[in-house]
């Protein structure tokens, strides 16, 4: 879904229409539960704008204003999906609006810029990767990564594996962050399919931009 690009203007959607915006389980395709749904006016560690851990040590620059550029009022829901092959299939979804929306975004795009193709690995030889999903854009102005993470091959315990996918975009005043991701302790993964996930995000995307279009 591509939209038209919409000035910002001063009437903004409250933290409560925001929530009642962001998909509910009867929207999503597959089972789902709702484990979170809020909408606040300060936001507390619990909920923050992307977990600052999921960044390249190169990406501190551009990330290092994210915090204060998404503003102390949004919404979020989190849901779970209990897959067999998975483990554990998480979402969490947020949006927000505010007059730094787009210094937001450009934020994070320059940020996924950065860490586009880095790997690291730790000295228990777990490695992290990154890597920009290409030609999936929604909105006004979007940017969509992989961040995941792969233990060591001679782990003999536990072998935590992840696979998360992040889309941040912009519907006119709106900020949406969706993070999907599978993790497996067995060490092996199945992740949703590109299309599932994109069918999700492009589902949120919907949400949003009516509401952009109602308010405005």
């Amino acid at each position: 879904m591509m939209g038209c690009t919409k000035a910002a203007t001063g009437q903004k959607p409250t933290p409560a229409m925001l929530s009642d915006a962001l998909p509910f389980i009867t929207d999503m395709p597959g089972s789902w539960d709702e484990t979170q749904r809020q909408f606040f006016d300060e936001r507390g560690v619990e909920n923050p704008s992307i977990d600052p851990s999921v960044w390249c040590d190169e990406a501190s620059s551009a990330t290092e204003n994210l915090i204060e550029l998404a503003g102390d009022s949004g919404a979020d829901v989190e849901m779970k999906a209990e897959v067999a092959a998975v483990g554990a299939r998480m979402m969490r979804l947020q949006a927000w609006s505010n007059d730094d929306v787009s210094a937001y975004v450009a934020g994070v795009v320059e940020a996924v810029r950065l860490c586009d193709g880095n790997s690291v690995t730790d000295l228990d030889g777990v490695s992290r990767s990154w890597q920009r999903i290409q030609n999936r854009d929604i909105g006004d102005q979007s940017v969509s990564w992989i961040d995941s993470t792969e233990p060591p091959e001679n782990v003999q315990t536990e072998k935590f594996s992840s696979i998360g996918r992040t889309t941040v975009a912009r519907f006119g005043d709106i900020v949406m962050v969706l993070q999907l991701g599978d993790a497996n302790f067995s060490g092996r993964i199945e992740p949703l399919s590109e299309e599932d996930w994109w069918t999700i995000v492009e589902l949120a995307g919907r949400r949003l931009d009516d509401l952009d279009e109602q308010v405005h």
